[in-house]
């Protein structure tokens, strides 16, 4: 099992490219074909989801779980991330009227610190 510092690192990693990923859908979605902030937020957290399942069952982890197992546990941290993503952008864009990027940014910063404990705790345990 890797030390947890370096796991943490390569999760890291692995959620700077889930997050330039999410905002550059992000933005193209708003700035350009002009949809609602939490319709492109939350299609560039779906997307998102996708590629950092693959890096993190693969890479991160190493995990050597089943997908039927690990797939359906990293989804359901994933909408609970998905659920306080949308929420947050809600309170800040039709709440609070700010701009949606001050949104974005908190939950940039909230939602993985709960999503890798999570995810090295429950979604890719192997279990004996």
């Amino acid at each position: 099992m890797q030390k947890l510092p370096k796991k943490f690192i390569k999760y890291a990693l692995v959620g700077l490219i889930g997050t330039f990923t999410h905002l550059s859908i992000l933005g193209f979605l708003v700035e350009v074909l002009h949809f609602s902030p939490i319709v492109g937020t939350t299609i560039g957290f779906i997307v998102t989801v996708i590629i950092s399942y693959y890096l993190n069952y693969r890479w991160t982890f190493s995990s050597s779980s089943k997908h039927i197992i690990a797939l359906p546990r990293y989804t359901a941290v994933s909408l609970i991330g998905l659920c306080l993503n949308t929420g947050i952008m809600f309170l800040t864009v039709n709440v609070f009227h700010l701009w949606y990027v001050i949104g974005q940014t908190i939950a940039v910063i909230m939602i993985p610190l709960s999503n890798f404990f999570l995810n090295s705790h429950w979604s890719f345990k192997t279990w004996r």
